[in-house]
C-alpha cells in the first residue's frame, strides 16, 4: 500500500510486539507473563499478520506480474540484507558459517533455501538446518506460497458459492494442521490470510475496520478466544482446540484493534507507524538477539527483562537501517523490472 492506515499499522505494531514478547519471555518463571504471552502468540499474533497481508493486498486489481515483482523485491531485498547482516556477525563471533567439505557444501546448500525464503521446508520434510540462520523464516515460505495462488483464491472467494468455498476452505486447512506435522503456525497462516482474501474480494473488510459504536460482537468474540485459548494454555482445555479458533482472531480482534487505534493519540500512532515500517526486519532479526542466542553477545547472568530490552533495542536499531537499505534496493529494482508501468 503506497498509502498507510494507521489501524492496519497498529495491528501490525501490536502483532510483532506481541511475538518479540512471547519469544523473549518463553522460559519465564512467572506463570501470568507466561500464560499472557502464550496465550496471544503464535495464535493471534500470526492469524493478524496473515489476514492483514491479504486485505491490504488482495483487493487491488493490478497486473499479477508487476504485483510479484513488487511483493517479492520487499520481500527478499530485506531478507537478504538481514541475513548477510547476521552471518556477519556470526563470521565474527567466531560461528562456523561456512567451510570446505562435504559438511561444507550442505552448509551452503541450507544456507541458499534459508536466502530463497523455503525455510520452512526444512520443518515439514523433517530436515535439520545445519546453518546458524534460519529460525521464523517459515512464515516467508507461507507467504511467497500464499501471494502465487493468490488470484487463484481470490476467483474461488468471489464466486457465488464463495462463502462455501471458504468454509471448505478452512475446513480442510484446519483437518491438514491436526494429521500434518512440523508446520509450526502455518496454517493459522493460511486460514486467516483466506479469510483476509474472502472479507477483501467481497467488500466485506470495511464492516471490520469501520464498525464505529457496534463493537459489542467484536468485543465479545474477544473475550471469548482468549479466556478459551488461556484455558488451553493452562492445560485446562485440549490445547489442540486452538486449532479450531483461526478463522474467528481477526473477525473479533481487527474491529477492536482498529477502534482502539483511533482513540490513540497522534505521537503513538507515529510510533506505531515507524515500527509497522520495520516490523517485517525486526521479525527476521528478533530471533538472534533473544534466549540462548543473547549469550553470545551479553552476560547468561543478565535478568531475563533486561535481556528483552537489549534486545530489542539492538533489534530494532539493526531492523530500522536494513529497512532504509533494503527500500532503496527494492526502488531501482521495481525501476529495472517495470519501468514505466
Amino acid at each position: 500500500m503506497d498509502k498507510r492506515i494507521d489501524g492496519y499499522d497498529f495491528i501490525r505494531s501490536f502483532a510483532i510486539l506481541v511475538v518479540f514478547l512471547g519469544h523473549a519471555f518463553k522460559h519465564s518463571t512467572n506463570e501470568i507473563i507466561f500464560l499472557g504471552t502464550r496465550a496471544l502468540s503464535p495464535g493471534l499474533t500470526m492469524s493478524l499478520l496473515g489476514f492483514i497481508s491479504a486485505a491490504l493486498l488482495s483487493a487491488r486489481d493490478e497486473d499479477f506480474g508487476a504485483f510479484l515483482i513488487k511483493r517479492f523485491t520487499r520481500i527478499y531485498s530485506s531478507l537478504i540484507f538481514c541475513l548477510m547482516v547476521i552471518l556477519t556477525i556470526h563470521a565474527l563471533l567466531g560461528k562456523k558459517v561456512m567451510e570446505l567439505s562435504h559438511a561444507g557444501h550442505v552448509m551452503a546448500q541450507h544456507t541458499l533455501f534459508h536466502f530463497m525464503g523455503m525455510s520452512a521446508w526444512f520443518g515439514l520434510l523433517e530436515v535439520d538446518s545445519e546453518v546458524t540462520i534460519g529460525p521464523g523464516l517459515w512464515f516467508i515460505t507461507v507467504i511467497v506460497v500464499l501471494y502465487l495462488v493468490l488470484p487463484i483464491l481470490r476467483k474461488l472467494f468471489r464466486h457465488p458459492r464463495g462463502l462455501v468455498h471458504v468454509v471448505l476452505f478452512v475446513a480442510l486447512c484446519t483437518l491438514l494442521n491436526f494429521v500434518t506435522y512440523g508446520g509450526q503456525a502455518m496454517w493459522n497462516v493460511v486460514i486467516s490470510f483466506a479469510v483476509g482474501v474472502y472479507c477483501s474480494a467481497n467488500g466485506y473488510t470495511k464492516r471490520l475496520t469501520e464498525t464505529g459504536a457496534r463493537l459489542m460482537v467484536p468485543l465479545v468474540g474477544c473475550v471469548g478466544l482468549l479466556t478459551v485459548t488461556a484455558l488451553c494454555t493452562a492445560h485446562v482445555l485440549p490445547n489442540s482446540l486452538r486449532s479450531l479458533l483461526f478463522a474467528f482472531y481477526p473477525l473479533a480482534f481487527v474491529p477492536v484493534l482498529f477502534a482502539v487505534s483511533q482513540k490513540l493519540p497522534k505521537p503513538i500512532l507515529v510510533v506505531s507507524g515507524v515500527f509497522a515500517g520495520l516490523s517485517y526486519e525486526f521479525y527476521i532479526l528478533h530471533f538472534y538477539f533473544l534466549n540462548d542466542r543473547f549469550n553470545d553477545f551479553f552476560p547468561a547472568s543478565t535478568p531475563l527483562y533486561g535481556q528483552a530490552i537489549i534486545a530489542f533495542i539492538i533489534t530494532f536499531i539493526l531492523a530500522y537501517a536494513i529497512s532504509k537499505s533494503a527500500a532503496r534496493f527494492k526502488q531501482v529494482a521495481d525501476k529495472y523490472l517495470l519501468g514505466s508501468s
